[in-house]
């Protein structure tokens, strides 16, 4: 008789990965705005000599090693978080000089490198959506979970919050149908039942207590004051698509070559965002918040995916602070939908 087990190989996702994940992100849009925003400023100062020059795409595969070693040679739980921030700065300054890697002349300036940078960012935003969404309640991974929280025991941060969270993870790891499974986790949830009464309170982190004080920020200033606001941003937002739509449809050849060879791509796009957006103000005043918000949502969702990705290759630099302008609208109308609508 064969009493070997089968080894279990599938792939577990690992407790707030997507915390990790989106530290990354929002460290890597960051760190491209923030190196052209220097460069610009300071003219693209440069270290070297007649003969070397340390491009900044070097630092950023040096900050892209380090956060690969740290998850591998260490096991706290603040190594994750660090290579999360560290891996965000490396691919910043290394994409930022796309530029140069895909052209004959080492061009940094070359037009469609801030859009290839964009439509990279949004494909990652993409997966990082899927990967959120992605949930189970499977007992392997749920003795994952417990396990890697135990480790806040040997640093003494174990807090009541999250044993109520193992406790969660080792209650579906109960009703695991392989037998040492199911027992390592009773044994650990006795541990846990008996160790409650010396636990902390409860202590968010700077980054959930800053979040938490922002949304009662926004709560504060009340649902009709918060109403006005987004009837504001609707407005004004449809008045400035207009005004772009009678742009590209009057203006003769004075107006930028990049944009009468996009001109009818360009307009298709406008015209459907300010359709999108013709419909989101009119609903959202005949008191129809719910299905006002959709639209307004999806205009701002096809700007930011269709009509940014060109502006960056038209405009460059410049189409930064359009696109951070419609990432806050964007933020506002979102907010609305999460503080006041179900």
């Amino acid at each position: 008789m064969n009493n070997e087990k089968t080894k279990i190989r599938s792939i577990v996702r690992r407790e707030h990965a997507d915390g990790y994940l989106l530290t990354s992100l929002v460290v890597f849009g960051a760190t491209v705005i923030f190196t052209r925003l220097f460069l610009q400023l300071t003219g693209f100062p440069q270290i070297g000599n007649s003969v070397l020059h340390i491009a900044h795409a070097l630092w950023g595969g040096l900050l892209l090693f380090v956060a690969v070693l740290l998850p591998l040679a260490m096991a706290n739980r603040w190594a994750l978080q660090l290579s999360a921030i560290l891996s965000g700065l490396g691919i910043g300054l290394f994409i930022d000089e796309v530029g140069k890697f895909i052209t004959q002349a080492n061009d940094y300036f070359f037009p469609p490198a801030l859009s290839l940078i964009y439509g990279f960012f949004l494909i990652c935003v993409f997966f990082y959506l899927l990967f959120r969404r992605s949930s189970s309640n499977e007992p392997r991974r749920a003795m994952y979970h417990a396990l890697e929280g135990l480790q806040e025991i040997l640093d003494g941060d174990m807090d009541k919050r999250e044993a109520g969270l193992i406790e969660s993870h080792l209650e579906v790891a109960k009703r695991s149908d392989r037998e040492e499974l199911a027992s390592l986790a009773s044994v650990l949830s006795e541990y846990l039942e008996r160790e409650k009464g010396q636990l902390l309170l409860a202590e968010h982190s700077n980054w959930k207590r800053s979040v938490k004080n922002l949304d009662s920020l926004g709560q504060r200033i009340g649902r009709r004051t918060h109403h006005t606001i987004v009837s504001g941003i609707l407005i004004f937002w449809l008045a400035l698509i207009v005004g772009y739509i009678a742009i590209l449809v009057l203006a003769g050849p004075s107006i930028d070559d990049l944009v009468i060879q996009w001109r009818a791509v360009l307009l298709v796009i406008q015209v459907t965002i300010g359709t999108l957006m013709f419909i989101a103000v009119i609903t959202w005043f005949l008191e129809d918040e719910t299905r006002g918000l959709k639209f307004g949502i999806s205009g701002f969702l096809v700007s930011l995916i269709t009509l940014q990705l060109h502006y960056f290759y038209i405009s460059q630099f410049a189409a930064i602070t359009t696109t951070l302008l419609q990432l806050t609208f964007l933020l506002v109308l979102l907010s609305y939908r999460r503080f006041y609508l179900k």
